[in-house]
């Protein structure tokens, strides 16, 4: 049995979905950005000190231990995980689900951007940029992609648990 790990843009939801699921699956539910944190420090502020590049090449070794977690666990991943080739290989052995977002939803969930350190002083615009750049990125790592609607959160792991486990069709054995 894989991991199943959710992908996609700042403020697509990751985080609080990685969290429902897993309580749904009753598996261990781990968010990336929050093993680092615990590990190296806040993100923005290891950012200003050490860069991106040695932010990227950490944040891969957090995402290879989490992947190599002997129980199958849902994992969260930062939305520049997938940027790292070393990463995108490792998913290619995982479940791997796209939570999409649009503009508008991305507006409403990212605020200011203070706590994102890659968005700087104009974080919508950032945030295209950064969208437009990984977008295709994100899709050709992904098993599945749930398309960016106003649907809660209950209804979008209802989506992700039946498209895991889909019924055969046809299956009408009611006792």
């Amino acid at each position: 049995m894989s991991n199943i790990v959710l992908i996609g843009p700042m403020g697509s939801g990751k985080s609080t979905v990685g969290a429902a699921l897993a309580r749904r699956l009753g598996r261990p539910h781990v968010d990336s950005d929050h093993f680092f944190v615990a590990r190296y420090g806040p993100i923005p502020d290891y950012f200003t000190t050490h860069g991106e590049k040695d932010f990227r090449e950490r944040e891969h070794r957090v995402v290879a231990e989490l992947l190599d977690s002997p129980r199958p666990s849902v994992i969260s991943l930062g939305g520049g995980a997938v940027m790292d080739e070393r990463t995108r290989a490792l998913l290619g052995e995982q479940t791997v689900i796209m939570l999409d977002i649009t503009e508008e939803q991305a507006a409403l969930r990212i605020g200011d951007g203070t706590t994102r350190p890659v968005l700087g002083d104009e974080p919508m615009e950032a945030w295209k940029r950064i969208y437009a750049e990984r977008e295709g990125i994100y899709r050709a790592c992904a098993d599945m992609v749930l398309p960016a609607d106003d649907e809660s959160i209950e209804t979008r792991v209802d989506t992700i648990v039946a498209r895991l486990n889909p019924t055969p069709s046809g299956d009408d054995t009611t006792p």
